[in-house]
């Protein structure tokens, strides 16, 4: 079993489940949706206690990920965090890679902004 957390300051709906969770609600499922894994990528949804872990021990698992595996996948954190950490990335690889996989629309502008700028300063 599975808990994610809304984390929205507002209702989400979960289509594909037919659930609906209140701010802040808590949910137990036995396995993730599309939706669901939507909704964790874009930052709506948060995992809690994975691996079982119960909520009485949280020394042991962390609420939220470590900072070293969200660096490389943007797409595990919020946008405001990921428009963050572009801004400090100066390697155009690593950039375009993040252009191609990413979907928001407001990391993507991000994303081109920066690169024309570690582009523009290469040349």
């Amino acid at each position: 079993m599975k808990k994610v957390k809304n984390v929205r300051p507002g209702v989400l709906i979960i289509a594909d489940a037919r659930l609906r969770l209140e701010p802040g609600e808590v949910l137990e499922v036995e396995y993730l949706t599309a939706h669901m894994e939507q909704a964790l990528s874009a930052g709506h949804l948060t995992r809690i206690g994975q691996e079982g872990t119960k909520a009485s021990q949280p020394s042991e698992k962390p609420e939220h990920p470590p900072e070293e595996p969200d660096e490389s996948d943007l797409s595990k954190v919020t946008a405001t965090e990921a428009i963050s950490r572009i801004g400090t990335e100066s390697d155009t690889d690593l950039l375009k890679a993040h252009l191609a996989n990413e979907k928001r629309r407001t990391v993507i502008d991000a994303l081109k902004k920066r690169l024309a700028e570690v582009d523009g300063g290469a040349e």
